[in-house]
């Protein structure tokens, strides 16, 4: 059965391996020379470095984690600052001096994407949120049930009134099985980056879950581990 346990420094290597290995949609990135290392970094060493995270083990190899906001105030001035970095070191690309077509496309994607959510999206539903991600093939349908429900405990701890998440849709694909369990479906807007990558449109879409709502269908699924104990 799959461990969930608090993450150490040395399962940040594999946290970022899944991160890059299932980015686009399940599958790594098709972006010859994009430095995946250094996306990774940007996107997650927030969480790793001043956040919470936990991370998923079977058979003494991670295969996925959960990793967890309380302070969005904290988390956008790291990210604002990153992401300046990061568009820094990219500007050499984006501006036709090195790097080939695809990586340039998928950095000017990038830049669209985010202009896109500061204009349009509006304000976060819930005052922290997570972002969690699994490898394909984790024994036991019931994992990211547990998740949720670590999440649960540590948002209704600091007294907040829920918690919500960014998941990218394709076209058409099924929400009811996020809706029985109690999230909510928000603000959504075509995600460019991703719809290129992987040929299909793509929506980004803000997931929800208000614990006034939440029903037990993640605490039952967590029980046999006694999640609470996990996060103490």
């Amino acid at each position: 059965m799959a461990e969930i346990r608090p993450a150490r420094a040395d399962d940040h290597a594999d946290v970022r391996r899944i991160f890059v290995a299932t980015m686009a949609l399940g599958s790594p990135p098709d972006v010859p020379g994009l430095d995946t290392e250094a996306y990774a970094r940007l996107c997650l060493d927030w969480y790793l470095t001043r956040g919470d995270a936990f991370v998923v083990e079977e058979d003494g190899h991670v295969r996925g984690y959960l990793l967890c906001c309380l302070d969005q105030r904290d988390h956008g001035r790291w990210s604002r600052r990153a992401g300046l970095r990061w568009f820094a070191g990219s500007l050499p690309v984006l501006l036709g001096l090195r790097g080939g077509s695809r990586l340039r496309r998928f950095l000017r994607l990038r830049v669209v994407d985010g202009w896109r959510a500061f204009r349009h999206a509006p304000p976060p539903p819930h005052p922290a949120h997570a972002h969690f991600n699994l490898e394909a093939g984790v024994r036991g349908n019931d994992v990211g049930h547990r998740l949720a429900a670590v999440m649960d405990d540590l948002v209704a701890a600091r007294g907040y009134d829920g918690w919500y998440g960014e998941m990218n849709f394709p076209e058409g694909m099924p929400t009811g099985a996020l809706t029985r369990a109690g999230a909510v479906l928000g603000h959504r807007e075509r995600s460019a980056t991703f719809s290129w990558l992987v040929g299909q449109p793509v929506w980004r879409t803000t997931v929800a879950r208000p614990l006034a709502g939440r029903t037990r269908a993640f605490r039952d699924r967590a029980e046999p581990q006694r999640v609470g104990a996990v996060v103490a």
